[in-house]
């Protein structure tokens, strides 16, 4: 199997994989077949074999099964009755998939290559992008009708104009599974289409459209880098501790969060600590005058995450503790966490200012995303309250720019990553 670390082109099918289009084809079929004055005696369920295969042909098709028997109209002209209604129809009642929009989005942001090909006719593709908006989001489409291609040869045709990427192809339909294995392509089979159950024999299965964003995570290729360095290190009878490092708004939760995910599919055992949960109190936190200082050396109860968890991690002791912590609303120790670490458990430390000394001699492994004052800022801007954003000239990145130059990151990390573009990330060193 093509591992999808290594795609960068994704090649979609139309009907059923896009677009639910069974609907509005059979209210084109409904309003034709009043214009001509006939009763519609099949159902969609009736229908629905003939989506996903070519409808082109006089024979053999759709339009061969929706005739009457005594029709004074041939195939051909009755398929050119129900196409005729598909423009207003597709534009009232047609929609895509939930999530295909923010998906294509996302992936293109990641920096994938997509490409829309179907076995449909020119002005049925180009009537659903219409409908849909979606058009855009494509680098590239293209429909059979065009040249006369199989699917395997419009795949290698598509291939061949993206430089040979490696390519992913995602259908609900056996075919569409024969046209990825044909070009060495990764087969995504679309669960919810109308495959039935041909999809099921794809090298990957999604159950909803979005699961795309899963598969094709620019992060996974990092993650598996980390797995692998960190399997290198790891004494098998101590918790191993991976530090995630960055300025504010570096991304660092996020990153943590979704590492903590990857690890637990590949069948680790993981515990997340939050820095930000070990925070002290007001009175400790604003006691100097100094906003920078203050939040440097003061902000973060230290000596309380080192006792209680890093500590025992280092000393190989097992645990299984609750623990009080900070409620900065409130500024009581009213929340409760558990932690939960046994001499397998990767423990994923992630905050601000972890890889200083009081800190550093606990982390085995140590990541380090970085992006620059301007975007911290500008992503303070777009999430944070205006009353803290005021604070980030005087007191976070003053802060973090004493922290960078005591500890910089080229000389105390095991990887640097560039997470400018969160979508995109990739590794500096």
């Amino acid at each position: 199997m093509i591992n999808p670390n290594d795609v960068n082109l994704i090649i979609f099918d139309m009907d059923g994989t896009i677009i639910p289009s069974l609907p509005a084809v059979y209210e084109s079929i409904k309003r034709a077949f009043s214009k001509l004055g006939w009763q519609v005696t099949f159902s969609p369920e009736e229908i629905n074999q003939f989506f996903g295969v070519t409808t082109a042909s006089a024979k053999g098709s759709l339009y061969e099964f929706i005739t009457p028997p005594d029709s004074h109209l041939s195939i051909p002209e009755i398929r050119e009755k129900v196409r005729a209604e598909y423009e207003a129809t597709f534009r009232d009642m047609a929609q895509a998939y939930p999530g295909v929009k923010e998906t294509l989005a996302a992936l293109r942001k990641r920096g994938y290559k997509l490409a829309q090909y179907t076995n449909a006719s020119t002005m049925y593709l180009n009537i659903v992008m219409s409908a849909l908006g979606i058009r855009g989001y494509f680098d590239y489409i293209e429909c059979i009708q065009d040249n006369n291609l199989t699917k395997p040869e419009l795949v290698r045709k598509i291939k061949g104009k993206f430089g040979e990427l490696t390519a992913a192809v995602v259908g609900d339909r056996s075919h569409d599974i024969e046209a990825a294995r044909d070009t060495d392509s990764l087969s995504i089979g679309v669960l919810f289409g109308y495959g039935g159950e041909e999809p099921e024999q794809a090298d990957i299965n999604i159950n909803k459209f979005d699961d795309l964003l899963v598969i094709f995570d620019r992060r996974l290729a990092i993650f598996q880098k980390i797995i692998e360095e960190v399997e290198q290190k790891k004494q098998k009878d101590k918790a191993f501790v991976i530090g995630i490092n960055g300025i504010d708004g570096a991304g660092k939760t996020q990153f943590a969060e979704s590492l903590g995910t990857y690890l637990r599919t590949k069948g680790y055992q993981t515990q997340l600590i939050h820095l930000d949960d070990f925070h002290n109190p007001k009175a400790i936190r604003y006691a100097g005058k100094d906003q920078a200082d203050n939040y440097y050396h003061r902000s973060f109860s230290i000596n309380l995450i080192v006792e209680k968890l890093l500590s025992p991690i280092k000393e190989k002791r097992l645990l299984s503790l609750r623990l009080k912590t900070l409620d900065l609303n409130t500024d009581k120790y009213e929340v409760e966490r558990e932690y939960h670490i046994k001499q397998n458990t990767i423990v994923i430390f992630e905050g601000v200012f972890l890889f200083r000394k009081e800190l550093a001699s606990y982390i085995d492994y140590k990541i380090f995303l970085d992006i620059t004052l301007e975007e911290s800022k500008r992503r303070a801007i777009i999430r944070d309250s205006e009353a803290d954003v005021k604070k980030y000239d005087k007191k976070y990145l003053p802060a973090q720019v004493k922290y960078l130059e005591e500890y910089p990151p080229t000389k105390v990390t095991d990887m640097i990553i560039d997470n400018i573009d969160w979508e995109y990330p990739k590794i500096k060193g």
